[in-house]
């Protein structure tokens, strides 16, 4: 379990506001109006009140209740929310104290901007990870309407891993409470919304990070911007179809190590087509993406002979063509996740089930012709 964590702020009525032995808690009130770092961290964003984490007494309060989520409930990891507006000063204390109840304690930090860079600086106070908003505006983008190439979205990678120390370990996300829907971004492009969340979620689930999934997606849930977005999940709207995908991404995500830990390359790409493969130790996994609305091949280099590519979501089998060529064909707009392995030789159960339903027709028929005989 992970708990939802906030040092930088209370709510707009919380009773220390009214306490005067607590007057030197918060900061004075002022709206934040730049990038201004001093700005960001002793603003009070949004109107919430904001907490003076420099007074011993708040920090000491914040240490106190982390303790009690950690030690005596037993939580897993915090989501550190609005980092960016809490002294880095801070975190590095705060990081230690928790560290040190739990060397395996695991902590998000939402950091709200799409420079990796920026991103690198509180990476450097102990936060284990963040929530990849540089990622975010791209994944939206290239899924919200077909005909869009994935290349940005590798190119996104390929900046992370040249900035961060452990880029994989960024929370990949579509949406959130704080953004709008991806569903309703797909319906302003009048697209079907199924349709372009499956895509979505396959990269999600697929690339380097942490897939990290909103409530009410598996809805599909509907919502504008804040507070749109943060509906009352309506669980009697259940689309199982959807429910059953993401349940098997998950399966095939914790059972296949190469799609947790595997490395990360695009292999093959021709406009709104991608393949990209993922290899940890001696497992090698291809994720093909088309994003388009029409069907597309595409041939894997660099693989060995005698292999041959086991679809894992379409139960699709791709064998080496005499050419020695590994061809895949996937259908417009959608995806499939191989694992590679040697050749079993002979697919023998699209014949053998060929021959019994022949059998079994065959042996009907000789069964009714006795019993129209018998009747005579």
């Amino acid at each position: 379990m992970i708990l939802d964590f906030v040092v930088n702020h209370t709510g707009y009525d919380h009773r220390w506001l009214n306490d005067p032995e607590k007057a030197d808690w918060f900061h004075e009130q002022t709206p934040i109006l730049s990038d201004n770092q001093e700005n960001l961290e002793n603003g009070w964003l949004a109107g919430l009140p904001d907490l003076a984490q420099e007074n011993p007494e708040v920090e000491q309060y914040l240490f106190d209740t982390a303790e009690f989520w950690i030690s005596e409930l037993g939580v897993d990891g915090f989501r550190l929310d609005t980092v960016k507006h809490v002294p880095k000063s801070f975190w590095e204390t705060f990081v230690d104290h928790v560290k040190g109840l739990d060397p395996d304690f695991y902590m998000l930090g939402e950091v709200w901007t799409n420079n990796p860079q920026y991103i690198a600086e509180y990476e450097k106070t102990g936060i284990d990870s963040f929530v990849n908003y540089p990622m975010y505006e791209t994944v939206v983008d290239t899924f919200k309407q077909p005909g869009q190439s994935l290349d940005p979205l590798f190119a996104i990678w390929e900046r992370n891993k040249s900035v961060l120390e452990r880029p994989e370990w960024l929370g990949n996300f579509i949406d959130n409470h704080d953004n709008q829907r991806f569903i309703r971004t797909a319906i302003e492009n009048q697209q079907h919304p199924r349709t372009r969340l499956k895509l979505a979620l396959t990269y999600l689930y697929t690339a380097p990070g942490i897939p990290v999934i909103y409530q009410g997606t598996e809805i599909p849930m509907d919502g504008g911007e804040d507070p749109d977005n943060r509906r009352m999940v309506n669980f009697a709207a259940q689309d199982e179809e959807l429910r059953d995908y993401i349940k098997r991404l998950g399966e095939l995500r914790q059972r296949n190590p190469a799609l947790r830990r595997g490395d990360f390359e695009q292999v093959y790409q021709e406009g709104a087509f991608s393949i990209f493969q993922r290899t940890y130790q001696d497992q090698t996994m291809l994720i093909a993406i088309n994003n388009d609305t029409e069907e597309h091949i595409g041939s894997i280099p660099g693989l060995e002979d005698g292999l041959q590519l086991r679809g894992l979501l379409h139960e699709d089998l791709i064998k080496q063509t005499d050419e020695g060529e590994y061809k895949l064909a996937i259908q417009p707009e959608t995806a499939e996740i191989y694992l590679v392995e040697e050749d079993e030789g002979l697919n023998w159960s699209l014949p053998i089930l060929i021959v019994a339903v022949f059998s079994g027709f065959i042996w009907f028929v000789f069964m009714a012709g006795r019993k129209q005989k018998n009747k005579v």
